[in-house]
């Protein structure tokens, strides 16, 4: 079976761009974005308001999370490496993937660089800006994680080919190889 790499974080903080190029390093690998599950939703959307999850949302959440790790599954049954990209909300999103995350060949990586530099970098590429009034909120949640058997980068001052090689070489250690 291959190997699935979920990555979270808050907004900003690179999920997107770090999956993508991640994914690029495996002979054979799936890409999937949850928040893309969760917009193709064509009618009754719920998304968070005011940084508030009513069950709708909630449910949506639900359903887009359960929704990539069957798809993980059945990839990675197929010899396929799989990496997800997931937000960090609301504050049971673990639990929501407790059944992935018992999968010893599920990697999870937290990217946690600084709240100023995610403030930062949702304000270069033109918001949403609303995040940034979450971000001392969802940082705080973060904070008080439990991170065991997690990989956390903090990638505050890394570039982008930076962040992905430590991310290859902390999933490469977490295997005892150097495959990657």
């Amino acid at each position: 079976m291959s190997h699935i790499i979920f990555i979270t974080g808050m907004a900003g903080a690179g999920k997107s761009t770090i999956g993508r190029q991640v994914a690029r390093h495996f002979p054979k690998c799936l890409f999937i974005q949850v928040d893309e599950l969760r917009e193709m939703m064509v009618t009754g959307y719920a998304r968070p308001e005011g940084g508030i999850f009513l069950q709708a949302a909630i449910q949506q959440f639900q359903m887009a999370r359960t929704t990539a790790s069957y798809m993980a599954r059945l990839y990675a049954s197929h010899g396929v490496d799989v990496v997800i990209d997931d937000v960090c909300v609301p504050s049971n999103f673990v639990e929501q993937y407790a059944a992935l995350f018992s999968d010893p060949d599920v990697y999870r990586v937290l990217l946690y660089p600084k709240a100023s530099v995610v403030i930062d970098r949702i304000r270069r590429r033109g918001g949403p800006l609303e995040h940034i009034e979450y971000v001392p909120a969802i940082y705080a949640f973060l904070d008080s994680m439990a991170k065991d058997d997690w990989i956390v980068l903090d990638s505050s001052d890394w570039t982008v080919a930076q962040t992905v090689s430590e991310l290859l070489a902390s999933i490469a250690s977490a295997r005892g190889d150097a495959r990657s």
